[in-house]
């Protein structure tokens, strides 16, 4: 019977490029149908496959061959992810596919604290699970051990000598075994990856623990690279934020003087929201105040979405004691730049104001003081 590559590779347990490699080489015979595509004889198939099992060096070439094809492949998938979200359920997906286990989970680590942070963790078919709380090292004294030290440890609830701490922690969720292994960037660990088998106790092979290592490996940096590169993101929006900001403050400024003081403070708190991109905006000068609503969006019901999750408050005066002070809620807590420009808007309403009062009330003896005597 003839097998196509994708046959072939299944039932020898490599992967198709190993197959095509090997017949490439001579090792593996194949012929070729009309259409160019390779056939394997089942006999050849069981023949390299006693060699295999034979624990000849063709084993351990395979061995090796697969080792390189996993950290390749592996290497390419996570690099090409710079979302740290997508980036986290590709090392999930890898790691549980890798070592054919059900749960992965990715943690930070905070050495100045001494507690771990789940980023993320998932379960072998992709779902995401509910993110378990922060945890403190001194409770699981092997969590800290693999972390300071750098090592990988298993554990086994089986396993008489096991950690205690973490033994119960596995029989509390229905676990079995769980692989720690510490997530490291130049020298320094960062973070953690657990992988857990529920249904059974787990003998790692040795090539097994070095992918592992080498995958956590390839992790740590690209997920440091996730998070420069979303810092670098959020820096060229801020700096968009704020252009286009300047911009607003620029053509409100140019606008038509305010009659009074109540129509300056207005035109501040309209200012402000345009600039920030506000929620809403609070103008209030010498008992007086005035209010604004930005485009931004609104909570449900009738009110802006004061105190949402992830809103914040921000709160500028003129930096000349006029008294101008402007209150902005926006949906998201400050980026820098805002709370100056900010500022900067309260010291344009206080020029305004300033500016009005001068005009309702001319100097002593009827004599306008922006005209000559």
């Amino acid at each position: 019977m003839l097998l196509s590559v994708n046959q072939a590779a299944s039932r020898l347990g490599v992967s198709p490029v190993t197959v095509r490699r090997w017949t490439a080489s001579g090792l593996l015979p194949c012929t070729r149908t009309a259409g160019g595509h390779r056939r394997l004889d089942e006999r050849d198939l069981d023949d390299l496959a006693r060699s295999l099992g034979a624990g000849s060096q063709l084993a351990a070439q395979a061995a090796r061959e697969r080792e390189v094809e996993v950290l390749v492949d592996t290497s390419t998938a996570l690099a090409g992810r710079l979302d740290l979200g997508e980036l986290l359920h590709e090392i999930a997906m890898r790691m549980t596919g890798l070592l054919g286990c059900h749960f992965c989970a990715i943690s930070d680590y905070d050495p100045a604290s001494g507690g771990v942070v789940t980023l993320a963790e998932y379960d072998h078919a992709g779902q995401r699970l509910p993110d378990r709380s922060p945890y403190p090292l001194r409770d699981f004294p092997l969590t800290r051990r693999v972390l300071d030290e750098q090592v990988t440890v298993v554990v086994n609830v089986d396993d008489p000598g096991a950690d205690q701490a973490e033994v119960a922690e596995l029989r509390r969720e229905g676990d079995h075994s769980l692989l720690m292994v510490p997530l490291v960037v130049q020298g320094d660990s960062v973070g953690l990856l657990e992988v857990v088998d529920q249904r059974r106790a787990r003998r790692y092979s040795r090539q097994e623990l070095r992918l592992a290592r080498a995958v956590a490996g390839q992790a740590a940096v690209a997920i440091k690279n996730a998070r420069l590169f979303a810092e670098r993101r959020r820096s060229d929006e801020d700096v968009e934020r704020l252009r286009r900001g300047i911009a607003a403050v620029g053509r409100r400024a140019a606008g038509a003087p305010a009659a009074s003081a109540a129509e300056a403070l207005s035109k501040a708190a309209e200012t402000a929201c345009e600039a920030l991109d506000a929620i809403a905006c609070v103008a209030a000068a010498g008992g007086e105040s005035a209010g604004a609503f930005g485009a931004a969006p609104l909570a449900a019901g009738d009110g802006p979405a004061v105190g949402a999750a992830g809103a914040g408050l921000l709160v500028a005066s003129d930096p000349y004691g006029a008294g101008v002070t402007l209150t902005a809620t926006l949906p998201a807590p400050p980026a820098p730049g805002q709370a100056e420009l900010l500022e900067l808007v309260a010291t344009l309403a206080a020029g305004a104001l300033a500016r009005g009062g001068d005009a309702a009330h001319p100097a002593p003896g009827g004599v306008d003081n922006d005209r000559p005597a």
